[in-house]
C-alpha cells in the first residue's frame, strides 16, 4: 500500500501548521509562567505585586500540552514529507561516496560533508524516531522543574480578595479557550490523525489546572484556610502527568520503532485520561486491557462480585463516615463550644466526647491555657512577620545550647533597628520654653491566653475574629496615650515594674470592654531607649567629648610648659645680672683698694713710687716691643742713619711716648716729672745697648 492511501499520511499537512502553531504558543506561555514565578523565588527582580504559586502550576501544565503538540507536529511534519517525496517519484540512488582521507581542516570538512550527506536526502524518517521523543523529555523535564519551583515559594495568602477573586476569574475565563480547543482534537478521527487521543488527553492536564486553581483562587478570597490543599493536590497530579511523559520518552532507547506506516508520537498519558467529568467506563477499560495484556475482566466472577457489592459499601462506608463525625477528642490544650442546631449549648473540656453529626451538631475549638506571646508594633502581623524573617528572626521557639552563639533574637543592643520595636513621639518642652516632641523606640511585649472560664470561651469564639489584632489596636491606644503626657526621662527612669502593671491593668480593663474573653498576663518590658539612628549621633557626641577633653589636657600642658620655660629664662636673667653687678662691685672694691693704696704711696714718697711705677710700665711695655737702638758715634754728616722716630702731624718733632721711652740720652735724671714735657735730644743711648755701623 502506497504512503498517499492512507488517511494520516494523506491528511498530515491539514494539521502541521496547527499543531506546531499551538505547540509554539503553549510552549511560550508556559517558559514565560514558570520563568516568572522562578525569577520571584530566587529573588532575582521582585515585582510590586506578589506572583502566586498558582501560575508556576499553570506553566508546567503548559508545558506538559506542549510536549504532546510538538512531538505530534514532528510526527506529521515527517508523514508530510515523505508523501510529497513519494508523489515526486523515486529518489535516484546515489553511489556511496568514498570518505576523503588526509589531515587538515579542508579533508576533515570533506569527511562531515560525505558522512552527513544521507541526512540532507529528501527522506526525514529519522525525525520520527528518536528526536520527537527527545521534544517531549525535555518539555516534560521542564514541567516538572516548574512545579519544583513553585512549590518552593509560600502558600500564604498573595494579598488582597479582590486580586484573588480577579485572578481567579481570568483563569475559570481562560479555561474556555482550552476547552474548545481540547473539545476540536477530540472531534478528530483517529484515522486522520492518529495522536488526537493523545493529544486529547494532554490538553485535558491545562484545562483542569486552569479551572482548579482559579475555583480555589476564588476559595482562598473568601476566607478558607483549606484552599492553599487545591493547589498542591493539582501540583501532585500535573507532576505525576510529567513523570509518566518523562519515562514513556526514556523507554524509547530500549524498544524498537515500529514501523513508519505505525508509528505515533511518543507524548502520552494515562494518567491525563482519568482527568474527565464522567465516570471511567469498565467497558472500555476492559476493552483496552483485553487488547494489551489479553485478560478478558468481564468474566472474572471476583470483579462481578465487587462490582454489585461496591454501591452498598460506599453508601455504608459514606453513613459511617457520617456517623464519626459525632465523635470528638479535644487535647488537653483544647475545649470546644458545642453548638446544636446553630444554638450554642455547652463548653466541652478536653477527653472525648459524643454529639450530633455533622451538620446538626458542630464544635467551635477554643484554646484552653495556650500562652500567647506578641509584640506590640503598629504594623500589621504579616507587615510584622515579613519583616522578621526578613531581619532572621525566628518566631518559633528554638532550643540554643548553653555553649552556642545567641540567635538573632536575642539582639538587645540599640544601635540597630529591630523589627518588634515601635517609634513614639513623647512631649517635650525646649529650653526657650516651646513645645517640641522627642522620639523612643520601644520593644514591648504582651502575654496572653484565652479566660479560662466558660464565659470567656463564649466571648472568645463568637465576640473576636483576630485577638492579635484587638489586642494591637488597644495596647496601641494606650501607648499613645502614655507616651504623650509623659517626658522623655520620665520614661527611661521609671520602674518597670510599675509601668509594666499599670499598663496590664489598662489593657485588661480594654479588653474587658470589648466583651473578648481574653486574659493579660503580664506586658513584658524588652527596651525602651532613643532610636537607633541616635546612636552614631550620641557615639559622635562622646567623641567629640574625649577630643575636646584631649585638646584642653594638651593646651594646659602647652601652657605650663611656657610658663616654666619663661620662669626660667626669667630666672637665669635674674642670675647673671646678679652675679655681673656683684663682679662689678667686687671689681670697683679691689680696684678702689688698690687706687687707694697708691695714693697714700703717692702721699709717702711720690718720687720712688712713680719711678717705680714708669719702670713697672717700660718692663711690660718692652717686654711685647721690637726696639731698634740708633749708636751716636756714628759720624759724618752724610752717614746712612736710620731714624725710626715719628712725629706729630702738627711737625713739631714730638715722638710718641712710647717711642721716646725707647732712647735715654746720658747724663739726665729719668726720675724726675718734668721729662714728659721735654722732646728728646739725639744724645747717645744708655751705655750697654748696641748700634748699627756701615
Amino acid at each position: 500500500m502506497q504512503l498517499a492511501e492512507l488517511p494520516h499520511f494523506n491528511n498530515a499537512g491539514r494539521y502541521l501548521t496547527r499543531l506546531a502553531g499551538v505547540g509554539i504558543i503553549f510552549a511560550g506561555l508556559g517558559l514565560a509562567l514558570t520563568g516568572a514565578v522562578s525569577a520571584h523565588s530566587n529573588a532575582y527582580w521582585r515585582p510590586d505585586l506578589p506572583i502566586p504559586r498558582s501560575l508556576g502550576f499553570l506553566g508546567a501544565a503548559f508545558l506538559i500540552a506542549a510536549a504532546g503538540l510538538l512531538s505530534t507536529a514532528i510526527m506529521v511534519f515527517v508523514r508530510h514529507r515523505m508523501v510529497e517525496a513519494a508523489a515526486a517519484g523515486p529518489v535516484p540512488a546515489h553511489e556511496p561516496v568514498a570518505v576523503p582521507a588526509g589531515e587538515g581542516w579542508a579533508a576533515q570538512l570533506q569527511r562531515l560533508l560525505a558522512i552527513s550527506r544521507p541526512l540532507l536526502r529528501p527522506g526525514v524518517e529519522w525525525l520520527a524516531a528518536w528526536p520527537q521523543a527527545l521534544v517531549a523529555l525535555i518539555f516534560a523535564g521542564l514541567g516538572l522543574a516548574g512545579i519544583d519551583m513553585a512549590w518552593k515559594i509560600s502558600s500564604a495568602s498573595p494579598g488582597d480578595p479582590n486580586i484573588q477573586q480577579i485572578v481567579g476569574g481570568v483563569l475559570i475565563v481562560a479555561a474556555f479557550p482550552l476547552l474548545v480547543l481540547e473539545r476540536s482534537f477530540a472531534a478528530v478521527p483517529a484515522d486522520m490523525l492518529p495522536e488526537a487521543p493523545q493529544i486529547d488527553r494532554l490538553l485535558r492536564v491545562p484545562l483542569f489546572t486552569s479551572l482548579g486553581l482559579g475555583i480555589a483562587s476564588i476559595i482562598r478570597s473568601l476566607g478558607f484556610d483549606w484552599a492553599p490543599r487545591i493547589d498542591q493536590v493539582i501540583a501532585v497530579i500535573i507532576a505525576i502527568i510529567a513523570v509518566e511523559v518523562i519515562v514513556r520518552s526514556l523507554v524509547v532507547a530500549f524498544v524498537p520503532f515500529a514501523p513508519i506506516e505505525l508509528r505515533r508520537a511518543i507524548a502520552d498519558s494515562s494518567l491525563a485520561g482519568l482527568l474527565r467529568f464522567s465516570l471511567p467506563s469498565f467497558h472500555a477499560f476492559n476493552t483496552a486491557v483485553r487488547q494489551q495484556l489479553g485478560i478478558d475482566l468481564s468474566r472474572s466472577w471476583a470483579l462481578a462480585f465487587v462490582r454489585r457489592a461496591s454501591i452498598p459499601i460506599v453508601l455504608g462506608m459514606a453513613v459511617m463516615t457520617w456517623a464519626v463525625t459525632g465523635i470528638t477528642a479535644l487535647s488537653l490544650n483544647e475545649r470546644a463550644v458545642y453548638e446544636r442546631m446553630g444554638v450554642p449549648v455547652a463548653v466541652l473540656g478536653p477527653g472525648l466526647h459524643f454529639h450530633l453529626p455533622w451538620p446538626l451538631g458542630v464544635l467551635r475549638r477554643v484554646e484552653f491555657g495556650v500562652i500567647h506571646d506578641i509584640p506590640i508594633a503598629m504594623s500589621s502581623l504579616g507587615d510584622l512577620a515579613q519583616r522578621m524573617q526578613s531581619s532572621g528572626v525566628d518566631q518559633q521557639q528554638q532550643v540554643t545550647p548553653a555553649e552556642a552563639p545567641p540567635p538573632s533574637s536575642a539582639d538587645r543592643l540599640w544601635d540597630a533597628s529591630h523589627p518588634s520595636e515601635q517609634s513614639y513621639l513623647i512631649a517635650s518642652q525646649s529650653p526657650n520654653g516651646q513645645q517640641s516632641f522627642q522620639i523612643a523606640d520601644a520593644d514591648l511585649r504582651v502575654v496572653y491566653r484565652v479566660g479560662m472560664t466558660d464565659e470567656a470561651a463564649l466571648n472568645s469564639a463568637y465576640k473576636v475574629a483576630n485577638p492579635e489584632t484587638l489586642i494591637m489596636a488597644a495596647t496601641g491606644q494606650l501607648l499613645v496615650r502614655y507616651f504623650s503626657r509623659t517626658k522623655l526621662l520620665d520614661v527611661i527612669g521609671q520602674s518597670r515594674d510599675a509601668f509594666t502593671a499599670e499598663f496590664r491593668n489598662a489593657l485588661q480593663e480594654e479588653l474587658d470592654k470589648a466583651s473578648s474573653g481574653i486574659e493579660a498576663i503580664a506586658v513584658v518590658v524588652e527596651a525602651i531607649h532613643p532610636p537607633a539612628g541616635a546612636a552614631a549621633a550620641y557615639h559622635n557626641v562622646q567623641a567629640a567629648e574625649i577630643l575636646a577633653n584631649s585638646q584642653i589636657a594638651v593646651q594646659r600642658a602647652s601652657a605650663i610648659h611656657s610658663t616654666k620655660s619663661a620662669e626660667q629664662s626669667a630666672m637665669e636673667d635674674r642670675n647673671k645680672a646678679t652675679a655681673a653687678a656683684t663682679e662689678l662691685t667686687t671689681q670697683a672694691r679691689s680696684e678702689s683698694i688698690l687706687f687707694d693704696a697708691d695714693r697714700q704711696a703717692r702721699a709717702r714718697d711720690g718720687t720712688a713710687f712713680l719711678f717705680e711705677r714708669r719702670i713697672e710700665r717700660l718692663s711690660s711695655g718692652l717686654a711685647k716691643s721690637e726696639s731698634i737702638v740708633i749708636d751716636h758715634r756714628l759720624e759724618g754728616p752724610n752717614g746712612p742713619i736710620i731714624d725710626l722716630r715719628n712725629f706729630d702731624a702738627a711737625g713739631t718733632g714730638r715722638a710718641p711716648a712710647a717711642q721716646r721711652d725707647m732712647v735715654f740720652p746720658p747724663g739726665r735724671n729719668y726720675g724726675s716729672e718734668d721729662d714728659d714735657d721735654e722732646p728728646m735730644p739725639p744724645s747717645t743711648p744708655p751705655r750697654g745697648f748696641q748700634g748699627y755701623q756701615r
